[in-house]
């Protein structure tokens, strides 16, 4: 839930736009210190966009945006390292030299004390993300906005960050935007979750409803329980693939984005059901079903057969159309 004390960051009627596109439409938010939200959405649906507006670097079409006098840390998607500092000279440029010990925890718990007079180019994928967000807590600042914070990182090092995030904005106290694609972290931060469509509509709630009851076909494939994919109607209510996966209502033959539920999916038998091939199985249950090229998850299947069998897949109802107007673009 929303903090009741006096919000430290804060977008009323906030309008993104990208070329003709509208991103975001009339989006209204508040951070109090120590509230975290959760960015997510398809690419291109304007997560780094509004992080960029947040701080004051790209210009809404139209909204107010109240940001605090101090600068936010700030983690860029593409790093935006500094190619002539070293690994420590770029926590010591930002902090100025305020806080010695913080940067040397810094460095030693992201695994870059090893690295600290190496510059950007010696640096492996996951290294500069690390050193991107030391560098965004170095200062200890009020805000921070994380632009994929666990981006480019191997199971340990993604494993650590789901830790340490949690902690650092805990001791720091700040508020934090951050985007990302993971699920993990909904529950690990216990951030509120903005979920941007891509063309206007979006919605923010708590964790809670976003991972147990998802209100939105996005944040139900992010949370596992179906599949968004691209397909092209063909004019008869029915998708270009799986020999005729119907669709809600969908009648102009275009390009759409659908979401095929996963609760409707079960495996048929005696021929019954779309031919499909089982490719893997979810330690979690269910598994993964390709029908004509489509990857879907099949979360409620019982006893899934062995990876690489042909099976009939059975829908229980149709496929959502999410965004029909021929343009290709997310959902």
């Amino acid at each position: 839930m929303p903090s009741t004390a006096s919000p430290l960051l804060s977008a009323e009627g906030l309008c993104l736009r990208a070329g003709s596109r509208r991103l975001v439409d009339g989006l209204h938010l508040s951070l109090a210190a120590g509230e975290r939200l959760l960015v997510v959405g398809p690419n291109g649906s304007g997560k780094s966009t509004l992080l960029r507006a947040l701080a004051g670097l790209a210009q809404p079409e139209a909204g107010r945006i109240a940001r605090p006098a101090t600068p936010p840390g700030m983690l860029f998607q593409d790093g935006a390292l500094w190619a002539h500092l070293s690994v420590e000279e770029h926590l010591a440029f930002v902090d100025r030299g305020a806080h010695p010990a913080w940067r040397e925890h810094l460095l030693a718990t992201l695994r870059l004390h090893g690295l600290r007079r190496a510059k950007p180019e010696r640096l492996s994928g996951g290294e500069r993300v690390r050193l991107g967000l030391a560098r965004a807590l170095a200062a200890r600042p009020a805000w921070l906005l994380l632009d994929e914070p666990l981006a480019s990182l191997d199971a340990f090092f993604g494993d650590l960050l789901r830790t340490f995030l949690p902690a650092s904005l805990d001791e720091l106290g700040a508020a934090a935007v951050i985007v990302s694609h993971e699920v993990d972290c909904m529950a690990l931060l216990g951030a509120r979750v903005l979920c941007l469509s891509g063309d206007g509509p979006w919605w923010l709630g708590d964790t809670t409803t976003a991972l147990a009851a998802p209100p939105t076909p996005l944040l139900a494939a992010l949370a596992g329980r179906g599949t968004v994919l691209a397909a092209v109607a063909d004019g008869a209510g029915h998708a270009d693939f799986g020999a005729g996966i119907a669709l809600d209502g969908q009648a102009a033959a275009q390009e759409c984005w659908v979401f095929v539920d996963g609760r409707q999916l079960a495996l048929g038998s005696g021929g019954q059901g779309l031919a499909a091939t089982w490719v893997a199985n979810d330690p979690r249950g269910g598994g993964w079903a390709a029908v004509g090229g489509r990857l879907l998850r099949c979360p409620h299947v019982e006893q899934p057969p062995a990876p690489g069998s042909a099976v009939r897949l059975l829908m229980r109802g149709p496929a959502r159309v999410l965004r029909a107007d021929g343009t290709g673009a997310a959902p």
